[in-house]
């Protein structure tokens, strides 16, 4: 599927699950950003965050593809700037584009998320948009080594975000 056939880069894997150095194929990026929301009745996760990224990423160790897709998720809470703390979660599970996401650090999940990404139009399989909502309290680099922990804000557990699509250079800036 377009969403995810991208190119291959290397990268270290952030998420504490045991892999060894893998190659990592990025999708589409998704972004949420306060600045885009329009309208009049504002988005109740613009009160409480100005930017969520989220990038589905599949995994190659030594030249063998791992099924599971995993998520890069990043957020950047309200009045906060800077580089965007982001982590990567376990493998996923679901079926065509809608995930199941835990982080977990070790044995422990450390937070829970579901993904659903929304086509555009019926027939178009591409998707343009994706609805992302945190079912658990969840923390980002809970164990990675080097990185300080980071709290999702409380009150985006349960709440609808909505992403749009973006270039995969937009994410993680």
């Amino acid at each position: 599927m377009s969403v995810l056939t991208p190119m291959l880069i290397t990268t270290s894997l952030h998420a504490a699950d045991d892999l060894p150095k893998a190659e990592a194929a990025p999708g589409t990026c998704f972004v949420y950003t306060v600045e885009e929301e329009t309208g009049v009745e504002k988005d109740p996760a613009a009160a409480i965050i100005n930017r969520v990224d989220l990038q589905p990423l599949q995994y190659k160790v030594e030249g063998k593809p791992i099924p599971e897709t995993r998520m890069r998720i990043g957020i950047l809470a309200k009045d906060q700037s800077g580089p965007i703390p982001n982590d990567v979660s376990a493998p996923c599970s679901g079926e065509a584009l809608a995930f199941n996401c835990t982080m977990k650090c070790g044995d422990k999940v450390v937070g829970k998320f579901r993904a659903e990404a929304l086509p555009t139009k019926p027939a178009d399989p591409k998707a343009n948009y994706l609805r992302l909502i945190f079912e658990a309290p969840t923390v980002l680099n809970a164990c990675t080594e080097g990185q300080k922990p980071f709290t999702v804000p409380g009150g985006l557990t349960g709440l609808q975000i909505i992403l749009k699509g973006a270039e995969r250079g937009n994410c993680f800036q």
